[in-house]
C-alpha cells in the first residue's frame, strides 16, 4: 500500500471520528476472508447460524472462509448478470446457496447502472458516472421481509450487504422487516457521487436506534460491522 493511500485512509478515519463515528472495542472480533474479508463477532456464530451475503459481485472469500472455518451455510444473493455468470463458473461447496435476486426496500424491479469497466461486476442503482448514453438493466429485488419469509428464517445471524449504494434505503426500512438480525456488515458507499458521509452517519444513527452497536470500521473506512446489543 502506498504512502498516499495510507494518508487518505487516515484522513477519512479522522473525518469519521469528527462525526462521532467511533467503533467499540470487543475481544471477539475477527476478520474472515483475507483481503476481501469482513470482521464479525465470531462468538455469536455456530454451524446452524443463518448468514445472508447480499451483493456477491465476483468475490466470495468471506463466504468460503465462514463455510470452512465456522462450518456454516451461506445464503448468497446478487441479481446482476455478470455476477450470476461468474457464480455459475465457480466450483462451489454445497453449503453455498446462491439466489439471482437483489435486496431492496420493497419487492419489484430495480434499475442498475453498469460499471465503467467491462471486467467489473459492480452494477449500482446509483448513476456514478453521469453518463446519459449508458444502457441500464432492470433486475428483480425483494425486501428482507419477503426473502426471509420465503426461506423460512425468523432470525438472521449475519446480514452482509455490499449493494452499491442501495444500503441506505434498506436501512431506512429495516424496522419494518419482521425478522431478527444479530449482526450487520455493510459497505457504505459514501465515495459515490450524491452520497455523503452525513448520509452514512444518518444510517448509523438509525441502526443505533434499532439496538445495534458499531464494533469495527475497516482501514478503507467503507466496511462497517454492527452487532445487536
Amino acid at each position: 500500500m502506498s504512502i498516499f493511500t495510507k494518508s487518505k485512509q487516515r484522513y477519512r478515519k479522522k473525518k469519521l471520528e469528527r462525526l462521532g463515528i467511533i467503533p467499540s472495542k470487543i475481544d471477539t472480533a475477527k476478520l474472515y476472508g483475507d483481503d476481501h474479508g469482513w470482521v464479525i463477532d465470531y462468538s455469536r456464530i455456530v454451524p446452524e447460524s443463518i448468514i445472508y451475503s447480499v451483493g456477491v459481485g465476483s468475490n466470495i472469500d468471506f463466504d468460503l472462509a465462514l463455510i470452512k472455518e465456522l462450518k456454516t451455510k451461506i445464503f448468497a444473493f446478487d441479481p446482476t448478470p455478470r455476477s450470476i455468470d461468474w457464480v455459475k463458473e465457480q466450483d462451489l461447496p454445497g453449503e453455498f446457496k446462491f439466489f439471482p435476486l437483489g435486496l431492496g426496500s420493497k419487492d419489484g424491479e430495480m434499475e442498475f447502472f453498469p460499471p465503467s469497466r467491462e471486467s467489473s461486476t459492480h452494477f449500482s442503482p446509483i448513476d456514478r458516472y453521469n453518463n446519459k448514453n449508458v444502457e441500464t438493466i432492470k433486475a428483480p429485488v425483494k425486501s428482507l421481509k419477503s426473502i426471509s419469509q420465503e426461506l423460512g428464517h425468523k432470525t438472521i445471524d449475519i446480514l452482509k450487504m455490499d449493494i452499491e449504494g442501495a444500503e441506505y434505503d434498506v436501512i431506512d426500512n429495516l424496522k419494518d422487516q419482521e425478522v431478527e438480525i444479530n449482526q450487520i456488515l455493510i459497505e457504505f458507499h459514501h465515495m459515490y457521487k450524491g452520497i455523503s458521509l452525513e448520509d452514512t452517519r444518518s444510517a448509523i444513527d438509525k441502526l443505533k436506534s434499532l439496538g445495534f452497536e458499531l464494533f469495527h470500521i475497516s482501514d478503507r473506512t467503507y466496511e462497517f460491522s454492527f452487532r445487536k446489543i
